[in-house]
C-alpha cells in the first residue's frame, strides 16, 4: 500500500475531486470516523455525498452531517429510485457502502452500471443467531444470508472491521482476496480528550467501570442484551456506569434505568454527544467490552467494536471477556485484563497495576487514529477504481 504523502497525491480524477457516495442504512460512528479524516486529509481533492435510511448522524453523536457536502434520507419505499437519481446527478467515482443490513450495497450493484461499488462489513449477519432486528424470523435470517452472499461477491471490493471477519467471509464466499483490505474502528484523534475529568475512584476508593454504546432487551439473547452481566458486575462490589445510545434506537432504557435502581453499584446515566461523551468517560477506572454471548459466540469472537478503540482513546484501560478478537487486541497492544469469569473480577483489578496500565494506554492512543491511517483507505480506493 502506497505511503501517505504518495495516497493522497494520487486523487485526482481528471482534474476534479474524487467523489465518494456513502450508503448506510443507519449511519453510524465508523462512517462518520471516515469521512471526517478524509476531509482533514484531503480537503477540496474530496467530495463525500451520503445516502441513509434511520437517524442522521448529528442525532446520534452530536455532529457529522457537516462532514459532507451533501446528505440525503432515503425514501425506504423508493431506494433504487433514489439512488438511481443521486448517481446520475452527483456522478460518484466510488460507491462505498456500509452494512448492516446488506440491502443498500445491493441496491447500488443493480443501479450503479459503471461505478466501482465497495462494501464495507461492519456485521455478519449470517452469524447472528439472534437476529439483527427484533422479530426477525427464520425466513428473514435465509435472507440475511443470501443477501450477505451476493453483496460480498458481487461487489467491486470490500473493507473489513476485522482481520477474523475478513478470514470468514474469505471462506465461505466467492471473493476475489486481492480486492480485501482491514480497517479496524480507530478512534478520531480530533475527538480524543487532551484533558482528563478526575478519577471517581480517588474519592471513594471504589472501582468504577463505565460501558458506553448499544444496550438492548428486546432482542432477546443478542450480544447488546447485557442485563445480566451488570447485575453480576455490581455483585462484585464494582461500579458499573451506562450511557447508552440514542433510546429511539435501543427502545430498552426503561429497562436499564429500573436495573440501576435495584443496585447502588449500577448508574444509568443520559445519551451524550460523542466528544462530550469521549471527555466524560475519563473520570472512570476502566472501560468494558464484555458482551452477551449466549447466541452469538461465533460473531462476537469476529467482532471489535468501536467502543474498544474510544475506551483507549479515552485513556481506558479496557475489560473484557475471552472474545477471540477483542482478547487478542487487548493483549496484542496491553490495553487492558482479559475476564473469564466475573467472580474473578475483584482480583484481576487488584492485579492490573493500574497505574502503569493507565499511563501506557495513555501513550498507545495516538498510535490507533483513523488520521494515522486514512492513507490505507484512499490506497484502496486507488486500487478499486484506478484514478
Amino acid at each position: 500500500m502506497q505511503n501517505v504523502e504518495q495516497s493522497l497525491r494520487s486523487v485526482s480524477v481528471g482534474g476534479e475531486a474524487l467523489k465518494v457516495l456513502f450508503l448506510e442504512p443507519q449511519p453510524c460512528i465508523r462512517a462518520l470516523k471516515y469521512a471526517a479524516a478524509l476531509k482533514q486529509s484531503l480537503g477540496n481533492r474530496i467530495s463525500l455525498f451520503f445516502g441513509y435510511l434511520g437517524y442522521p448522524l448529528s442525532k446520534l453523536y452530536g455532529f457529522g452531517d457537516d462532514l459532507f457536502d451533501r446528505v440525503q434520507l432515503l425514501d425506504q419505499e423508493k431506494v433504487h429510485e433514489d439512488l438511481r437519481r443521486i448517481v446520475g446527478k452527483f456522478k460518484p467515482h466510488i460507491i462505498h457502502s456500509h452494512n448492516a443490513p446488506d440491502s443498500l450495497t445491493l441496491a447500488a450493484l443493480d443501479i450503479a452500471e459503471n461505478v466501482p461499488v465497495i462494501h464495507d462489513v461492519h456485521e455478519v449477519l449470517s452469524i447472528h443467531d439472534s437476529g439483527f432486528f427484533m422479530g426477525d424470523n427464520e425466513e428473514k435470517m435465509v435472507k440475511y444470508q443470501e443477501n450477505e452472499k451476493k453483496a460480498c461477491e458481487k461487489s467491486d471490493g470490500r473493507i473489513y472491521s476485522t482481520d477474523g471477519i475478513k478470514e470468514y467471509i474469505q471462506r465461505k464466499y466467492d471473493v476475489d482476496a486481492q480486492k480485501d483490505t482491514v480497517f479496524y474502528n480507530y478512534p478520531l484523534e480530533s475527538a480524543m480528550p487532551r484533558f482528563f475529568k478526575r478519577k471517581l475512584s480517588h474519592d471513594d476508593n471504589e472501582t468504577h467501570i463505565v460501558y458506553i454504546g448499544c444496550i438492548t432487551s428486546v432482542v432477546k439473547g443478542s450480544h447488546y442484551d447485557l442485563r445480566e452481566t451488570f447485575l453480576n458486575i455490581a455483585g462484585q462490589g464494582v461500579h458499573i456506569h451506562v450511557y447508552p445510545t440514542i433510546n429511539d434506537i435501543t427502545q430498552s432504557n426503561e429497562t436499564y434505568k429500573k436495573l440501576a435502581q435495584s443496585s447502588r453499584f449500577i448508574h444509568f446515566h443520559k445519551t451524550l454527544s460523542h466528544s462530550r461523551l469521549l471527555h466524560e468517560i475519563t473520570k472512570y477506572d476502566f472501560g468494558w467490552a464484555g458482551l452477551n454471548n449466549v447466541k452469538n459466540k461465533t460473531h462476537l469472537g469476529l467482532a471489535l467494536p468501536n467502543k474498544v478503540l474510544e475506551y483507549v482513546s479515552s485513556g481506558l484501560p479496557v475489560l473484557a471477556f475471552p472474545h477471540n478478537t477483542i482478547q487478542h487486541f487487548v493483549e496484542k497492544f496491553g490495553i487492558g485484563s482479559i475476564i473469564r469469569n466475573l467472580d474473578e473480577l475483584p482480583e484481576v483489578i487488584k492485579e492490573v497495576g493500574i497505574t502503569g496500565i493507565r499511563n501506557h494506554v495513555k501513550k498507545v492512543r495516538h498510535e490507533l487514529t483513523i488520521e494515522s491511517k486514512i492513507h490505507n483507505l484512499v490506497g484502496f480506493y486507488d486500487k478499486i477504481a484506478g484514478f
